[in-house]
């Protein structure tokens, strides 16, 4: 009987291992084809504002940067050849630190629900600055950036390229923009990440020298001893 038990048993946590193996792949094959398809919907519409005239920034460009953060980004020819010059960018966005009112954002060539889970390749990620006073919300389809590129070098550069003094709006002609929700979660992971820079910036409390000891003062000499009265 007790073999039959454990035997069940066993039985039963394979049935779960199995399933959750499948459930694991069914989910992985499920990302892939929801990042080829947005990949064609980003592609189709870079298509689109090529033909009526519009030049785009590429990502096979952004992608020939090689580097790390602790290396510092070493770019293609082609890339330092429009540094300063106004570009056009598509691609999806990403939060940064904020979700209303934005002034900066990630723009990446596929989706991502989180940029500090999902962590993307630095040569994917395209730091976008709005133009002064100008805020815009989070969208679900691609959209087309424009503004002025520059390009960071040097070890410990966080982004290797960013759009400054940029306007936003739909990749392809009267397209439909659906304002993006964002998770407590993913809400929750960006102000722990923003926590922790602003710690690694803080200025550290000057040093101070400890108090110096006061000299030791010397002693004054004992008085002369007393001479014996004369017998």
């Amino acid at each position: 009987m007790r073999r039959r038990v454990v035997r069940d048993i066993g039985t039963f946590i394979g049935v779960i291992v199995i399933l959750g193996v499948v459930v694991f792949i069914n989910g992985q094959m499920q990302r892939g084809t929801l990042k080829d398809q947005m990949e064609k919907v980003r592609r189709t519409a870079e298509a689109k504002q090529r033909g009526s005239g519009v030049e785009i920034l590429s990502w096979e460009t952004l992608r020939k940067t090689t580097g790390t953060r602790k290396t510092g980004p070493s770019f293609d020819q082609r890339l330092i050849d429009k540094r300063g010059d106004a570009i056009s960018l598509i691609g999806f966005m990403v939060p940064l630190y904020d979700f209303r009112d934005i002034k900066e954002f990630i723009l990446l060539p596929v989706p991502i629900e989180c940029y500090f889970c999902q962590a993307p390749p630095m040569r994917d990620v395209m730091l976008v600055q709005m133009a002064a006073g100008k805020t815009t919300d989070l969208v679900k389809e691609p959209v087309m950036v424009s503004g002025e590129l520059t390009l960071n070098e040097g070890a410990g550069t966080k982004f290797f390229y960013v759009v400054k003094d940029a306007k936003r709006g739909a990749a392809e002609k009267g397209g439909k923009l659906t304002k993006k929700k964002i998770t407590q979660e993913h809400v929750d992971h960006a102000i722990g990440a923003k926590q922790s820079e602003d710690s690694l910036q803080e200025p550290l409390i000057q040093g101070q020298e400890p108090p110096k000891a006061a000299p030791e003062s010397t002693p004054p000499p004992a008085p002369p001893a007393a001479e014996p009265p004369p017998k």
